[in-house]
């Protein structure tokens, strides 16, 4: 009888998880959206992934996703766009911008809370984000490593899988916490994919970035 009480458990485990991560996932997309760049003939020049922090509309992305861009729009989930209006602060090396929204109308946004805590290895992330412009595309996986690199500072090393378009994707917890910003893979391997940790956001003081 402890045996069928014991599987009964786990499979009730398994299916809480389930709806809980359904439920991350659900509420996340919420405030990702995708970021369309444009040169300076008004032609498509890129494709990119970001996030809002606030419901006013401040929000996160790569610096390369918005790097050359005379223009730029985001496309929110349920098909709404906005012009990117003015870069806050950015940093070239952290590949890290942030900006805000030409939100004539006042509108309110779903946005993610950066996670504060500390992350281990083995942790679960789930990413969702705009791989080959195909929106709201969810992957998930652990922290394979924490690093720090010279050039970009805290890294969070995951076996997520992540792809072009990706750049700017929210890199979270369970929960829905964001931990990171998806930002590059390490080609010729399998799975060695990298996010810039949002620790790094309270070091940005510059803004050499203008679109």
């Amino acid at each position: 009888m402890k045996s069928v009480f014991r599987f009964v458990a786990v499979i009730f485990v398994l299916m809480f998880s389930s709806c809980s991560l359904k439920n991350t996932i659900q509420n996340a997309e919420k405030a990702i959206f995708t970021v369309y760049t444009y040169d300076k003939f008004g032609a498509p020049s890129g494709t990119g992934t970001g996030f809002f922090i606030d419901k006013q509309g401040t929000a996160l992305t790569n610096y390369h996703v918005l790097d050359g861009a005379v223009k730029a729009y985001i496309e929110t989930q349920d098909g709404l766009s906005y012009e990117i209006r003015e870069i806050l602060m950015s940093d070239k090396n952290k590949d890290i911008a942030k900006f805000t929204i030409a939100n004539l109308k006042n509108d309110e946004f779903h946005y993610l809370s950066l996670y504060q805590g500390e992350c281990e290895k083995g942790d679960e992330v789930i990413v969702i984000g705009s791989p080959l412009d195909l929106t709201n595309s969810v992957t998930t996986g652990i922290i394979s490593a924490l690093r720090v690199d010279k050039t970009h500072g805290d890294v969070i090393q995951i076996s997520a899988p992540i792809s072009p378009g990706n750049s700017g994707s929210p890199v979270m917890t369970k929960h829905g916490k964001v931990i990171g910003i998806a930002t590059y893979n390490r080609i010729g391997g399998q799975n060695l994919n990298f996010a810039i940790a949002t620790k790094n956001i309270e070091s940005l003081s510059s803004n050499d970035l203008m679109v």
